[in-house]
């Protein structure tokens, strides 16, 4: 059975959590029609693996948990912050960059990659240079409404450097997505470590 998948750091600080949500909120009040990210969707995604067979999840899964998490996280957590909304293609996608040791997280997206493709053939994205950012909301172009659309890009813009919070991050987590209608549901993969 094939099952989509992505591997990611979860955000789990609640504060952050609240203050995100407050400001998705504020974004949903101005463009009714985005699709704002749940709360407990909150992720950073290192990479998409798209419909794999379970089997193969299970191998990935040991993977990340022996070699990645086990290698990197031993001296426990990372802090980091979300700060600065952004936008790609045209307010299509709403962000927030996360700020820390971004080259910490380049040498486990590193690692990461070079496992996979090692134990498991799995192509290396074509873009080399990780830029974590986490996305809040989703805007299709037909669906925006022009008449506050300004107001839209200027609550954006007045926040290019709004501190949102702390993002603490202690393992990477493989995460199943399943697409229903009113938008993906994730779910935090566990397996029997081998």
């Amino acid at each position: 059975m094939k099952i989509r998948i992505f591997i990611a750091f979860e955000l789990k600080d609640e504060q952050t959590i609240r203050n995100l949500t407050d400001f998705s909120n504020k974004l949903k009040n101005i463009q009714t029609k985005i699709k704002i990210v749940e709360p407990e969707n909150y992720h950073i995604t290192m990479k998409f693996l798209g419909n794999i067979e379970e089997s193969q999840a299970k191998v990935i899964y040991n993977l990340i948990t022996n070699h990645i998490n086990n290698e990197f996280f031993k001296d426990g957590v990372k802090k980091y912050s979300l700060k600065g909304i952004g936008q790609f293609k045209g307010y299509s996608t709403i962000w927030v960059r996360l700020i820390g040791d971004i080259q910490f997280l380049q040498e486990i997206k590193d690692a990461l990659e070079n496992l996979l493709k090692n134990q498991l053939n799995i192509e290396k994205d074509k873009r080399e240079i990780f830029k974590p950012h986490l996305t809040i909301g989703r805007l299709k172009s037909n669906k925006i409404n022009y008449k506050n659309f300004d107001d839209f890009k200027n609550l954006i813009k007045q926040n290019k450097n709004s501190d949102l919070g702390e993002f603490t991050i202690d393992k990477l987590v493989l995460k199943k997505s399943d697409l229903t209608p009113k938008g993906p549901i994730y779910t935090t993969l566990s397996y029997l470590l081998k």
